[in-house]
């Protein structure tokens, strides 16, 4: 072990200071690194109606996509997003703390899934429990289910409301696909509905047009021990279609408790997508994905660790069809189905799986001149089961299903052209649990130039109660659930301001305070107790994003957050899943992204992460380097460090099991593309 720290030691040295010793020297290329270290439209610029000078970074070769030009102006503002409104816009014309992850800073972060990608992401607080576990939460109350976040990927939720939260095992995209991931921190319930109380992470897919050809990848290391992938896309006629397939062999990570390592994970998945345009203004996307995975679950329930094999499958199935109107109306509706099943074995077997159908419609329509207004309804209806036959755990009754109806209204109004707009809006819902829920939301955006906007923001969210939390019972009952509960609420106050300050340098800044309500806890902590309406409290804090480009082919991009809690659950009370402590009050990043002679590139993100209060875990700097070669217009070599700088740590503290410690780890890859 000692010689291997060595060796990653003298490696990280050796990569630092070629990197350095590259930032004080002349390169030959013309043009400048991804514009994608820090937010950017790289990787997502194959939108209809593109000026003919834009590149689109969807066509072009991997040599040509590794050193993309960075263009002046405010190209950060530019970003197209449409997770704030559900409508397309811009960063700059949207009134929220939205970050947007290209395709790009994907690939030259060396992330291998969703979760890695996302520490790249201010306000996000990622935490790797076990090698195919994590725990994610967006401004605080992080847990291995994140219960005030929602994800969603091409507009389906993966938010499960068995244990509320997001199975990120389950959540296996190929990177390569991706066209951008938006993160909206802060309550987005006005549009989205219930659940998405601290913020929101929608994963957006290429379409199949943009993936045409083939697309093939293999590599491996120490801790992603194989990966291999293989996308095939064509074209008859308006229809274009994909197909691909991944697999994951992930390593187990460092142990330091009894017995053998125990969480090396496996996984495979497969899918499709087909987009049809029959006219100029219908379009038609069918596309589903098939998921396998195999892992150990090590659960403690108060009689000791009892690790188990652990088993995943899942299928979903989504369809949208939407229409423009004329240049000033559209409507959309989606479907989808989503099934997953997840088993264990051992001395603690447990089972589960939910079958969701979702049905969503909304219409956009500019009223006049002044109003811009969207407004739609839904329907979701959810069924579950969680059989856990050990250690004293059971849910009764075992079975139960989850319906929401929905309609929302929202109304962007302009109250000075290019400069004062407001939107209000409001999402109402009836679910089977909590029955009726509103949350509204208040936003004003001042944009007194093209390089700057201010916006502020008042809105309130829910959480509705999970599954289990209803219907629980812990050690023979000494905890139970409860059916009376009301849902979790928030009332979030937000301000902001971004500013493209030259043609170089951009920063973006959000300022947030948050008061909780009817937080889910146990009380009395002594048995018996119940699962309660039992917490409430504060929390408050900001955001600081910062990106400068030194010369055309380097680009730095750094983040901060800080973030203070104060939250509280009664004399007697006791919090469940997301408790209060286990995120970090500071988090800072810097990632530098640098074009170097002969066709290849680097970069370089440095880490760190504060010390948890709850569990006392310390706090950890890591170093993170990816290096790539295009040796020809369609072939990718690269290698990519991880975790460097750091012995094993661990980063999280999970509830019910033990989590493993984040080693340092190197892999390579090839990719190819025809």
């Amino acid at each position: 072990m000692a010689a291997r720290r060595i060796a990653y030691a003298c490696g990280a040295a050796i990569l630092t200071a070629v990197f350095f010793s590259g930032l004080f020297q002349p390169t030959t290329l013309g043009q400048s690194p991804d514009a994608g270290i820090g937010n950017s439209t790289a990787g997502q610029t194959d939108k209809k109606n593109e000026s003919e000078d834009d590149l689109d970074l969807l066509d072009v070769d991997l040599k040509e996509l590794s050193s993309v030009a960075v263009k002046s102006g405010s190209t950060a503002m530019d970003a197209e997003v449409s997770s704030v409104t559900r409508t397309k816009s811009t960063v700059a014309h949207s009134p929220a703390a939205v970050y947007v992850l290209t395709n790009e800073m994907i690939k030259r972060s060396g992330a291998r899934n969703i979760p890695e990608a996302l520490r790249l992401v201010p306000g996000v607080n990622v935490a790797r429990t076990t090698n195919s576990a994590w725990a994610i939460s967006i401004r605080g109350f992080n847990g291995k289910f994140g219960n005030k976040l929602l994800v969603q990927i091409d507009g389906r939720a993966v938010y499960t409301p068995a244990f509320g939260g997001v199975w990120w095992d389950m959540q296996q995209v190929l990177l390569e696909d991706v066209e951008r991931i938006e993160i909206v921190r802060g309550p987005g319930g006005a549009v989205w509905g219930a659940n998405a109380v601290n913020g929101v992470i929608n994963i957006v897919t290429k379409s199949s047009a943009a993936t045409q050809g083939i697309y093939a990848q293999s590599g491996g290391g120490d801790e992603h021990r194989s990966f291999n992938a293989l996308r095939a896309g064509g074209q008859q006629g308006d229809l274009t279609w994909r197909m691909y397939g991944l697999q994951a062999d992930d390593g187990p990570s460092f142990w330091n408790g009894p017995g053998a390592p125990w969480d090396a994970f496996q996984c495979g998945q497969g899918g499709f997508r087909m987009d049809w345009t029959p006219t100029r203004r219908d379009t038609l996307t069918l596309q589903g994905d098939f998921l396998g995975t195999r892992g150990t679950c090590n659960q403690n329930f108060g009689t000791g660790f009892l690790p188990g094999p652990e088993r995943t499958r899942g299928s979903n199935f989504l369809g949208r069809w939407s229409r423009v109107l004329d240049e000033n109306s559209d409507w959309a509706v989606q479907m989808y189905y989503y099934n997953w099943h997840r088993r264990v074995g051992g001395d603690a077997p447990w089972l589960m799986y939910e079958n969701t159908f979702d049905l969503d419609c909304q219409q956009h329509t500019k009223l006049n001149e002044r109003n811009d207004l969207v407004y739609g309804f839904g329907y979701r209806n959810s069924q579950m089961m969680l059989f856990l036959d050990g250690a004293g755990v059971a849910t009764v009754p075992p079975t139960d299903s989850l319906g929401v109806i929905s309609y929302f209204v929202q109304d962007t109004m302009t109250l000075r052209d290019d400069l004062l707009y407001t939107t209000v809006g409001v999402k109402c819902e009836h679910n089977s649990y909590t029955g009726f829920e509103y949350q509204p939301c208040a936003k004003l955006l001042l944009t007194p130039n093209e390089q700057t906007s201010m916006w502020g923001s008042i809105s309130r969210a829910v959480r509705v109660p999970s599954f289990g939390e209803r219907n629980a019972q812990l050690f023979g009952g000494l905890f139970r659930g409860n059916q009376t509960r009301l849902s979790e609420d928030v009332l979030a106050y937000e301000l902001g301001m971004r500013r493209q300050a030259t043609e170089k340098f951009y920063w973006d800044l959000a300022v947030f305070f948050n008061r909780y309500d009817n937080l889910i806890g146990i009380s009395p902590a002594i048995p018996p107790g119940f699962f309660t309406n039992v917490g409430y409290g504060d929390t408050y804090g900001y955001e600081l994003v910062g990106t400068y480009e030194v010369t055309p082919d380097w680009r730095l991009s750094t983040s901060y957050s800080f973030l203070v809690e104060h939250i509280t659950y009664g004399p007697n009370g006791l919090p469940l899943e997301c408790v209060p402590g286990r995120s970090p009050r500071n988090q800072w990043n810097l990632q530098s992204g640098w074009n170097l002679p002969h066709d290849t590139t680097l970069d370089v993100i440095f880490r760190y992460v504060d010390m948890l209060e709850n569990g006392n875990l310390p706090s950890y700097f890591v170093m993170d380097v990816r290096w790539a070669w295009y040796p020809t217009d369609s072939l990718e070599l690269a290698v990519v460090g991880q975790n460097l700088l750091d012995s094993p740590h661990q980063e999280f503290l999970d509830n019910f099991g033990e989590a493993t410690e984040v080693e340092q780890g190197v892999y390579g890859s090839v990719s190819w593309r025809h």
